[in-house]
């Protein structure tokens, strides 16, 4: 019996307690009515939300004969009316998705406040082929083409409550042969021959096509979903070690990626990594097409600086990481010293200059003798600067080069040299440059910190005392 059938996968496959409230959205079409009817006859405890999408003259009359139904069968109403197109047009929305959103946040959030299980909604074997045929249309993945599943959390919408839908393998024949046979009265929706729908022209037109083909079509194309599913399953389980693999950090709408293990990773990994990263940045998106997970493919084997995938975020592509993130996304390089503060700051004996990522600079006065005294090793580190303090002006100066600033390095005697050039021959990426921290004295570059002291401030042997400038990494 088909009520059979639902009660068990409702139980079976999505793990529902009969004895605890569950929440059923209705629309009033043979689908949910079809799905209150048999977990009333299962003894389920059921709450009943239905939202009025404000979109037909007659969805006012048809929520108010809805409520009158219910109601007569001894069970709880409740509803809602909101204008689904104003939302639509506030959040630039197509009225397909904006429905989608206004229903199940209404739907969760009665569930919520009757401490409910979950909600369940009467999703068909038809609107599966439905989804999963339209995923494909539009180029997606194992996610979007695995279709709809039995149990799954609206992240966006509620990250702890599930969604069940325990009638993804009944079809919609047998749905409204039950409803005839039961005497349920099926409140029409007219939109649901609207062709104007991109999911009514792939019902009424496409799908009646390819049936002409396959008379077994939908069922063909339910059981590939089922198959994709469970291969979908085992892929996330990999997905998930190898997307943690990749992953340098987590910034503020922005993902870092290392691009020798992103690339090292199977094809399908990459691809489903990316996806991946765009839903975690984006949960209010569907899923990442393929034309734009090939896009951003090419541009990371490429080197591409900067490339459009979907949703406002771009790809980002550095020496070592790429990162996706939105356009204006300025990059932190944490390996290298960095100014937060391009303005500049002042450097005094004995305190500090903070820079990025646990990077900071301090500066202190040494006896010659002490620094005689020193290591050779600490002594050529790159991370220390020994200068000569003569005509030294306190503070010190700390903030990134200016254009066509020019400096003569140690080594270049009486000759001077871009800092834009000084940076490439030291291999320093692009858009680490400007940020990166000069310290002066008096307009007089000292030190190009971590990299290089100037000419004219190098120590000539005869200083009773040193100036030692240090920059101190957050791995130190």
């Amino acid at each position: 019996m088909l009520a059979e059938r639902i009660t068990q996968t409702l139980i079976n496959d999505c793990g529902v307690n009969p004895e605890l409230p569950l929440v059923v959205g209705v629309s009033g079409g043979a689908d949910s009515l079809c799905l209150i009817h048999c977990l009333r006859e299962g003894g389920f405890k059921l709450i009943i939300g239905h939202l009025d999408h404000a979109l037909r003259a007659s969805s006012a009359a048809q929520a108010e004969a809805l409520r009158t139904h219910i109601l007569d069968l001894g069970l709880p109403f409740f509803s809602q009316r909101q204008d689904v197109g104003q939302y639509a047009l506030q959040n630039k929305l197509g009225i397909e998705e904006a429905a989608r959103i206004c229903r199940y946040r209404f739907l969760f959030d009665l569930a919520r406040q009757h401490s409910a299980q979950g909600v369940a909604v009467g999703h068909h074997a038809d609107d599966q082929v439905e989804t999963v045929l339209m995923h494909f249309l539009r180029g997606s993945g194992l996610s979007g083409l695995s279709g709809m599943q039995p149990r799954s959390v609206l992240s966006t919408i509620d990250p702890e409550l599930p969604l069940f839908r325990p009638m993804l393998h009944i079809y919609r024949q047998e749905i409204q042969d039950y409803c005839q046979a039961h005497g349920l009265e099926v409140l029409e929706d007219e939109s649901n021959a609207d062709p104007s729908y991109f999911r009514n022209r792939l019902r009424h037109e496409l799908i009646p096509q390819l049936e002409s083909y396959n008379s077994g079509f939908k069922q063909a194309l339910t059981r590939t979903a089922e198959t994709l599913s469970a291969d979908r399953q085992l892929l996330e389980s990999l997905a998930d070690e190898a997307f943690r693999r990749a992953l340098v950090r987590t910034e503020a709408d922005a993902l870092i990626f290392n691009k020798e293990i992103f690339q090292g990773l199977h094809l399908s990994l990459q691809r489903m990594a990316l996806r991946r990263a765009f839903v975690q940045l984006r949960p209010d998106s569907r899923d990442l097409g393929f034309e734009a997970v090939e896009r951003a493919l090419a541009a990371i084997k490429n080197g591409v600086f900067r490339t459009p995938i979907a949703g406002g975020l771009w790809l980002f592509c550095f020496e070592s990481d790429f990162v996706i993130a939105p356009r204006q996304y300025q990059y932190q390089h944490a390996d290298y010293p960095q100014l937060t503060d391009i303005s500049g700051s002042k450097l005094k004996r004995g305190r500090r200059v903070l820079l990025n990522a646990g990077w900071y600079l301090t500066a202190e006065i040494m006896d010659a003798r002490k620094y005689k005294a020193l290591p050779d090793e600490l002594k050529n580190h790159p991370l220390h600067a020994w200068l000569n303090p003569l005509d030294l002006e306190w503070p010190l100066e700390v903030r990134p080069m200016r254009t066509g600033e020019r400096w003569s390095p140690l080594g270049m005697v009486l000759k001077h040299q871009k800092l834009s050039d000084f940076f490439v021959n030291q291999k320093i990426p692009q858009t680490a440059r400007a940020s990166w921290p000069l310290v002066l004295s008096g307009g007089s570059i000292l030190w190009v910190a971590g990299l290089r002291i100037a000419q004219a401030w190098r120590l000539v042997g005869d200083e009773c005392d040193i100036l030692h400038l240090q920059l101190h990494a957050p791995f130190g």
